[in-house]
């Protein structure tokens, strides 16, 4: 796999079904659904099917590219499963996890948006392709990239009542005028496009006629248009989330979800629209921790949404992916920020949101140095004539966004997503897992005999994944399952037991160790009186929805 590509949906299925030839025992790829346009959304399931069915394992939830332009969360994605396949077998901690973990991978759950996207002649859009709130254009002005050239850019228009004037420092740069300032030349800055039922007069931003966000139509708080735009007509009303929906409901065994977009070098926890203290103690505790071991790993700042990341501070975001599969699943779940260029120029320490509404114009003289000296003259384009058919003679130039803001330059894009794996395989190792601690078959007098079965989880996590989780009844207790042949009789005990909800080692967070207490929360115990011929076999299930599922056969002596 070439990791400083940005993949076409031609070439993601052909490696994906490449990875399905070359791997089968690892790799079964398989179609989510399909997407408004029709096309596949794939998604694949990694795990060593010799040692079992993936179902029967705890796992992990990996996808990219929901928001159309943000076609390096594909290549995350598609990184994680290239490291998994190519390391198996040869390197130990990857082995074990392919053997006892499932890697449910979706690396572009937007097909349609990627694919106006990444055209000849592109097109930017939120999400979803098809019209929406309106079925026609609104009056106003529509991005698009009116002079074919493969991007869009900015427009310059000089206006005496113009914002912008030119840089003092760079003269390729705009530099937002003065409150106080006057006789100077100044101009207008306006996104590339052409204006809808435009009277010659007024230019007004016009709502997007593609307006979907699927991020936003989960069915979490979800929110009609007046009161959030972009989030869909209902909640799940778009055939890409409804498949995610389904799959995600189906497979009872995801413990944790990463989900990969761009751009501000962040991982974001849940809630959007909730304070911390709405989280259960205990999960805002795990958040924070496997937020601390990304942060270690990857080198992004791990915040809350709402107390960190929110556009406005008077206004919330609801129906996101993380929120929804957190609060009525109890999965705990985190959306990875891609990409960051202020800080790869050397800019530190500056707060996202507050950073794009303001700050020094040195620090974008300084971002374009660095684009000089390390991209080239494909980043910001000098400003150049162009006569718009509306407009008349105007100017087009600035930032080429597309792969300089939104995503990566090709040739960060390799170092961009492979700071991310070993997040990634951590995470994974964190699943909760049932073993057996100790069986116990003692034979006594009269073909009884006596079983002792003690069942542990060995994760970090525990059965029931999270507080949330146990709340929400997103799964049930552990159970212990004794299949019996044709003449062995139960004396005692139940063919199934339940067993409980087994902790992890996520209750024990607190460091201290001058008062430490560590209890066996993690395992329980059930017994069974037998009466049976020697040479007997019986099956015990222990079965887990999150923590996965053990067969065990016993020959009676």
């Amino acid at each position: 796999m070439e990791l400083a590509h940005y993949y076409t949906n031609e070439e993601l299925e052909k490696l994906l079904k490449s990875w399905q030839d070359t791997y089968p025992a690892l790799v079964r790829l398989e179609t989510l659904g399909a997407s408004y346009e029709k096309r596949p959304i794939w998604i694949i399931t990694l795990t060593n099917q010799n040692k079992g069915s993936d179902l029967d394992k705890p796992a992990l939830w990996i996808d990219g590219n929901i928001h159309a332009t943000e076609i390096s969360g594909s290549t995350a994605a598609l990184a994680v499963a290239n490291e998994l396949l190519s390391k198996y077998g040869t390197d130990d901690r990857i082995t074990r996890l392919m053997d006892t973990t499932s890697f449910y991978i979706v690396p572009r759950l937007n097909p349609d948006g990627a694919e106006q996207a990444m055209a000849p002649i592109p097109a930017f859009i939120r999400s979803g392709v098809r019209p929406y709130p309106l079925e026609e254009r609104e009056e106003g002005l529509h991005q698009q990239d009116i002079d074919k050239d493969g991007r869009i850019l900015q427009m310059r228009i000089p206006d005496p009542n113009g914002d912008w004037k030119v840089s003092t420092i760079d003269p390729r740069l705009m530099e937002k005028r003065g409150m106080d300032e006057e006789g100077g030349q100044y101009y207008r800055l306006l996104p590339e496009g052409m204006i809808e039922s435009f009277d010659g007069f007024q230019i007004r931003l016009a709502r997007p006629y593609q307006g979907l966000d699927f991020n936003r139509n989960f069915p979490f708080d979800w929110r009609p248009e007046d009161e959030q735009s972009g989030a869909g007509p209902y909640p799940a009303s778009e055939p890409e989330i409804r498949a995610v929906l389904e799959f995600i409901h189906g497979h009872h065994n995801i413990n944790i979800a990463m989900t990969f977009h761009t751009f501000s070098r962040v991982i974001l926890r849940p809630y959007s629209n909730k304070s911390d203290d709405e989280i259960p103690y205990q999960d805002l505790q795990v958040y924070k921790k496997i937020g601390e071991r990304g942060m270690q790993l990857t080198g992004y700042r791990c915040v809350s949404t709402f107390h960190d990341f929110r556009y406005h501070p008077k206004e919330i975001t609801t129906g996101a992916f993380d929120d929804w599969i957190y609060d009525h699943l109890g999965i705990y779940a985190f959306t990875i920020e891609l990409w960051d260029l202020p800080t790869e120029a050397g800019i530190k320490d500056r707060k996202v949101i507050e950073w794009w509404k303001d700050h020094p114009h040195q620090e974008d003289v300084q971002i374009l140095k660095w684009a000089d000296e390390h991209v080239g003259e494909s980043a910001y384009i000098n400003w150049y004539p162009y006569r718009h058919p509306q407009l008349g003679d105007i100017e087009l130039g600035g930032w080429n966004a597309m792969y300089t803001w939104r995503n990566p330059p090709p040739q960060f894009l390799a170092n961009e997503v492979n700071r991310h794996i070993p997040f990634m395989l951590s995470v994974a190792e964190m699943m909760p897992k049932i073993s057996i601690h100790k069986l116990d078959v003692i034979p006594l007098p009269d073909g009884i005999y006596h079983l002792v079965l003690s069942v542990e989880n060995t994760g970090f996590l525990p059965t029931y994944t999270s507080e949330k989780g146990k709340q929400r009844q997103a799964t049930f207790p552990v159970k212990a399952e004794l299949e019996l042949p044709a003449g062995a009789v139960l004396l005692t005990g139940k063919e199934k037991v339940d067993l409980g909800f087994l902790e992890g080692r996520s209750n024990k967070l607190d460091s201290g160790a001058i008062f430490a207490a560590s209890p066996t929360d993690n395992r329980a115990k059930t017994e069974w009186m037998i009466k049976a011929a020697p040479g007997t076999v019986i099956r015990i299930v222990i079965k887990s929805e999150r923590a996965g599922t053990i067969r065990k056969e016993i020959s009676l002596i």
